[in-house]
């Protein structure tokens, strides 16, 4: 130090509580400031995006349709067309995990677990989907719930699944015919 310097102690940074100024949504990040209580220095921190969940099918005569997000019906209902295969994905996840999930087929019965937009079921086998169970893995399943439902032939809409429950009508040969799934932070209601 020169013979002219003054030596201050350092006393550090005394930062308050995170405050939310934006929440995140589906759509756009949040966002988090706090402030020093001593020299009012400001730090903020990005909050991601919510996860969505993705998803579509493939329906008798009409192939794959388009994806479909959070909650919307894929498929069809009052028009007697099986659900043939799905393809599931999260989009902007903001823990490490993934969705996996497992159909059970016409003829065939339970499929092995798929995950990530792999395809479950059959394409061009003529084979309807009689039920599915839908899991989240890591991170993902430590702060999501995944829940889901499946309209049914005879039935019609069942009630949520969640968490790998079996949704669906195995062994009484009724076909799927739409599908609607949503994510819900953990002990969330869907």
């Amino acid at each position: 130090a020169g013979k002219n310097s003054v030596l201050l102690k350092a006393t550090g940074h005394d930062f308050g509580d995170w405050e939310t100024v934006k929440n995140a949504t589906k759509e756009e990040e949040g966002l988090q400031k706090r402030t020093c209580s001593k020299c009012q220095s400001e730090e903020e921190k990005v909050i991601p995006k919510e996860p969505t969940v993705q998803y579509q099918t493939h329906v008798q005569t009409y192939g794959w349709q388009d994806w479909v997000y959070d909650g919307v019906a894929s498929g069809t209902s009052g028009e007697s067309k099986r659900l043939e295969g799905i393809q599931v994905n999260l989009a902007d996840p903001e823990a490490a995990g993934s969705i996996r999930y497992r159909t059970h087929v016409q003829t065939y019965g339970w499929q092995d677990w798929v995950a990530d937009s792999e395809i479950s079921g059959t394409s061009g086998e003529s084979k309807r989907l009689e039920a599915i169970q839908i899991e989240l893995t890591g991170e993902m399943a430590e702060k999501y719930d995944v829940y889901y439902r499946v309209h049914a032939q005879t039935f019609g809409w069942l009630d949520w699944a969640s968490n790998g429950e079996k949704a669906g009508t195995a062994g009484y040969s009724k076909r799927l015919e739409a599908i609607e799934i949503v994510l819900v932070e953990k002990n969330g209601e869907a």
